[in-house]
């Protein structure tokens, strides 16, 4: 019967925990001071707060030769930074909030959002879209005021419907309503202003 080969703790050598100070870094290698020596060493995978220069850190040097750094211990007022250098996912079944007493900011080539639903609430909100799609089936919008400014607005529609309850206005230069079949006004009275000329031109016209 074969039985195992017995090491005593004297033929290996445990790795240890070193506290040092971060020199340098090149290419995620990192320069750590340490007892007055330099070791080269590279993140954990566990450690996500990349390190930064005079950054108290912990490492651990192993017995084949390569160091890791587990940990930021003390650092100056430089932002965190998260290392992800093979993306990232954030799970959780419980809801996951973020909150900022100063700004909130995501920069990316590409951002997705997929949600079942979207609540925004702003007190002012501004956007710079230099093209944007919107594919929707409902779309509701309230507000007590709303201000757009466009250079072109160009607009198409299967149907729509719009309810003003108040007054609507319209101010431009040159307006034209073009209706292939039918065009119908209605109001209580109206009231209709020309400078120079006012023209009605028609096979036929009915007033009654």
């Amino acid at each position: 019967m074969q039985t195992a080969n017995a090491y005593s703790l004297d033929t290996v050598q445990a790795p240890s925990l070193e506290t040092g100070l971060i020199l340098a870094s090149e290419n995620d290698c990192y320069t750590v001071q340490a007892k007055g020596s330099q070791w080269q060493a590279a993140l954990a995978a566990s450690c996500l707060v990349r390190p930064e220069q005079h950054d108290e850190v912990l490492f651990a040097p192993l017995p084949d030769g390569r160091a890791f750094i587990l940990a930021v211990l003390t650092r100056s007022k430089a932002p965190c930074v998260l290392h992800f250098p093979d993306g990232a996912s954030l799970m959780s079944e419980k809801p996951i909030s973020m909150d900022s007493a100063t700004a909130v900011q995501i920069t990316a080539p590409m951002t997705g959002l997929e949600t079942a639903s979207l609540d925004i609430r702003a007190g002012e909100a501004s956007a710079a879209i230099a093209s944007a799609t919107l594919v929707t089936r409902i779309l509701r919008t309230t507000g007590e005021r709303l201000e757009q400014t466009f250079r072109r607005f160009l607009g198409c529609f299967g149907s729509a419907q719009r309810i003003v309850e108040h007054n609507d206005e319209v101010q431009a230069q040159n307006v034209r309503i073009s209706a292939s079949e039918s065009c119908l006004t209605q109001a209580a009275s109206s009231t209709t202003l020309a400078r120079d000329l006012a023209r009605i031109d028609a096979p036929q016209v009915h007033i009654s």
